[in-house]
C-alpha cells in the first residue's frame, strides 16, 4: 500500500501540475492520503463481501443435485450385454445390475424363421419361434428364471400357441444340493435341456426328441439339482451332476404316434399320483459327457404305469462333434384295451466344424472374429406299438408297428456363435402311420438368432 501511495503522488505530481500549483505541498499530501484510506476502505470492503458471496455460493453447490452422468453411475442402474452364453443362467446376455447389490436382472431370448419344401406339399414359410428369457438374482443364494414362447405367430393363427417353457426359483445350498421348483424343462435326455435353435447345427428336431421324448418337455414340480467334483488320485477333470424332480408327469394323450400330446399340465394333474423323474451326467473331462435318465410314474386313475430310460452322449474331438440320444418308455395297458405300450427311438449326429481362411476377406468373414461352417449328418429312428386303431390285433397288430426313419445332411453358417444360417436335406422312410414326414424328402433352410 506504501509503494501505492507512492506512485499516486508521483503521478499527481508529474500530470497535474497546474491542479496543484496553488496548493501547499503539506496540503497535497494531506488530501492524497484521505483518498487512499476512502479507496483501502473500499477495497477492503470488497474483499469481505466476495468472501461472503463465495460462502454461499460453496454451500450451495453441496446441495446441488449430482450432475446427471455421475448420477447414473452411483445410483442408477448399470446395464451391460455381456453375450448370450455369458449371463448368469447362460441364456441371456443382457444385464441390468441393481447397485444396491441385488436383484440384478438378465435379458435374452432367441428367434427362428424357417423355409421348407417337402415332396407333395406346398412350399412355406414359418415365423416358428419366438422367445424371451427373463432371469433374476435376488441375492447370492436366491434366482429366478423364466422362458416364454410364441409359436407360429401365437395362438390367434391355426397351429399358433404361446406359453410358458420354463418358469423357476432356485433356493442354492451349496455346489452339491439345491432346491428348485417352478415350470421345470424335464432332465430326461439332453436335447430336452439344450433345445434352442440357435444352439443346435440342424433346424428340424430328432424324431426320437418329437415321438418318444416330447420336446420341448415342461412340467410343474420340485426337487433338486447339484454337481460333484471327484478326485481319484491325481484325477481331478471328472465331473457328476443331477438334476431329479417330482412332478405331475405324463398323462393319457399319448397314442401310437407318440408321446407329444401327453405332457402334463402346468396348473393340474389327472390323477393323485406324482411321477418322478432324473438325470445323472458323467462327465470324464471337458467336451465328453454321458447322461443317464430314468422316468416313472402312472398316467391315468387307474394306478397304470408308464417308465422310461434314456442315454444321451456328447463327445468333442478338435472340430469334430458326436453327439446322440437313445430312449425308451414303456406304459402298463389298461385291462381290456389295446393302448401303445412301447415307445422307442434314437439318433446319432456327427457335427465338424471348419472354415476355409480364403473367406475371411469375404463378406462372409469380414468383421467377425469367429466366423464358422458346420457339416452336419444325422439319422435318426423311432419305433412305436400300434394301438390297433386301425383294426389289427394280434400277430397282424405286431408286425404293424409305426416306424419312421430319417437321414439329414446339411450344412450351417455361423458368423458369429448365436447366430447361424441352416441349410438341409431329409429322406424320410415310413411304415406303418405316419409319424413326422412319412416318406417324403425335402429341402429345409432357417435362420435363427439368440441374444
Amino acid at each position: 500500500m506504501k509503494h501505492l501511495g507512492t506512485a499516486i503522488l508521483i503521478l499527481s505530481l508529474t500530470f497535474s501540475p497546474f491542479a496543484y500549483a496553488a496548493v501547499p505541498v503539506e496540503a497535497q499530501l494531506e488530501n492524497l492520503m484521505k483518498e487512499m484510506k476512502n479507496m483501502r476502505q473500499d477495497y477492503e470492503a470488497r474483499i469481505t463481501e466476495l468472501q461472503s458471496q463465495v460462502v454461499e455460493l460453496s454451500k450451495s453447490v453441496k446441495t446441488q443435485p449430482m450432475p446427471v452422468e455421475k448420477l447414473a453411475d452411483q445410483k442408477g442402474t448399470h446395464v451391460d450385454y455381456v453375450g448370450r452364453y455369458d449371463g448368469p443362467f447362460q441364456k441371456g446376455g443382457l444385464i441390468v445390475e441393481n447397485p444396491s447389490g441385488f436383484g440384478n436382472v438378465s435379458v435374452g431370448g432367441y428367434m427362428d424363421h424357417e423355409f421348407a419344401k417337402f415332396e407333395d406339399t406346398n412350399s412355406e414359410f414359418d415365423q416358428h419361434r419366438w422367445i424371451i428369457n427373463i432371469g433374476a438374482e435376488l441375492g447370492e443364494r436366491l434366482r429366478f428364471y423364466s422362458e416364454y414362447e410364441i409359436e407360429h405367430g401365437g395362438p390367434s393363427v391355426d397351429g399358433g400357441e404361446a406359453k410358458v417353457e420354463q418358469a423357476w426359483v432356485d433356493y442354492l445350498i451349496n455346489e452339491k444340493i439345491n432346491a428348485r421348483a417352478g415350470a421345470l424343462l424335464v432332465p430326461f435326455g439332453r436335447y430336452n435341456l439344450y433345445h434352442d435353435s440357435d444352439l443346435q447345427d440342424l433346424t428340424d428336431r430328432p424324431i426320437v426328441n418329437r415321438d418318444v421324448i416330447p420336446t420341448t418337455w415342461t412340467e410343474a414340480g420340485a426337487g433338486f439339482w447339484g454337481e460333484f467334483n471327484p478326485r481319484i488320485g491325481s484325477y481331478e477333470d471328472l465331473t457328476l451332476s443331477y438334476e431329479t424332480y417330482i412332478i405331475n408327469g405324463l398323462d393319457t394323450g399319448g397314442s401310437d404316434t407318440g408321446l407329444g400330446s401327453a405332457k402334463g399340465s402346468l396348473g393340474s394333474d389327472n390323477n393323485n399320483s406324482k411321477s418322478y423323474v432324473g438325470r445323472l451326467l458323467l462327465s470324464p473331462k471337458l467336451g465328453h459327457e454321458l447322461g443317464l435318465s430314468g422316468y416313472y410314474g402312472d398316467y391315468n386313475t387307474a394306478d397304470d404305469d408308464i417308465w422310461g430310460i434314456g442315454i444321451d452322449w456328447l463327445s468333442t474331438f478338435g472340430p469334430l462333434e458326436l453327439v446322440g440320444e437313445w430312449a425308451f418308455f414303456g406304459v402298463e395297458e389298461p385291462a381290456g384295451s389295446n393302448v401303445a405300450n412301447k415307445y422307442t427311438g434314437f439318433y446319432f449326429q456327427a457335427n465338424y466344424h471348419f472354415w476355409p481362411e480364403f473367406l475371411s476377406n469375404s463378406f462372409l468373414g469380414r468383421t467377425f472374429d469367429n466366423p464358422t461352417f458346420t457339416l452336419v449328418n444325422r439319422y435318426g429312428w423311432v419305433n412305436i406299438s400300434d394301438d390297433s386303431d386301425l383294426g389289427f390285433s394280434g400277430a397282424e397288430r405286431l408286425n404293424l408297428d409305426n416306424r419312421e426313419q430319417r437321414y439329414t445332411i446339411g450344412l450351417n453358417y455361423r458368423p458369429v456363435e448365436s447366430w447361424v444360417l441352416k441349410l438341409e436335406y431329409q429322406f424320410n422312410t415310413n411304415r406303418g402311420e405316419s409319424l413326422e414326414k412319412e416318406d417324403r424328402d425335402g429341402f429345409i433352410a432357417s435362420v435363427a438368432m439368440g441374444f
